[in-house]
């Protein structure tokens, strides 16, 4: 049984595929505006919008769902043995891309905007890397340097 308080908000050990899917699954159906906006045209700069039109609630809830987030893609980092800090492929070009939105395209900002572009396409790239990588890839077998394989503690414990 996955205990939610450790998925959602632990940094340390391993979860395995179906464990990554549903906590996916369950930010998804909590957040106020993911349905509608990964059917968009433009599923960035549509969610961005639904943030700002809900305000400093929609920010803060914004950043109350990246740390269950950053948590299940730790924890499923450290299945495949990887350092969670890997993650970190994933987050910066979003908050470039999130930079450029807020900045806008100025004439002053022309060079920003332009690397900005291209760290939107980079953030997309990496959303795809993460989504085929995390949820898709088999975990170490074994025990490996984050802990034992997930499903096997319950098999030792009872043992």
């Amino acid at each position: 049984m996955i205990n939610p308080i450790h998925l959602f908000l632990g940094f340390n050990g391993r979860i395995g595929r179906l464990a990554y899917w549903i906590g996916l699954i369950v930010l998804v159906a909590i957040s106020p505006f993911s349905i509608w906006t990964v059917l968009s045209q433009d599923p960035f700069r549509d969610a961005l919008a639904a943030i700002q039109s809900l305000g400093a609630v929609g920010a803060l809830w914004t950043l109350v769902l990246f740390v269950p987030l950053a948590a299940l893609n730790t924890k499923r980092l450290h299945d495949l043995d990887q350092s969670g800090l890997h993650a970190v492929l994933f987050y910066a070009p979003a908050a470039i891309g999130t930079a450029k939105v807020f900045v806008g395209d100025t004439p002053a900002m022309a060079d920003f905007a332009y690397w900005a572009g291209w760290a939107l396409w980079l953030a997309g790239a990496a959303g795809l890397w993460f989504l085929v990588r995390l949820g898709f890839y088999r975990g170490t077998r074994g025990e490996n340097r984050y802990g034992p394989q997930p499903g096997k503690r319950a098999a030792q414990a009872t043992a």
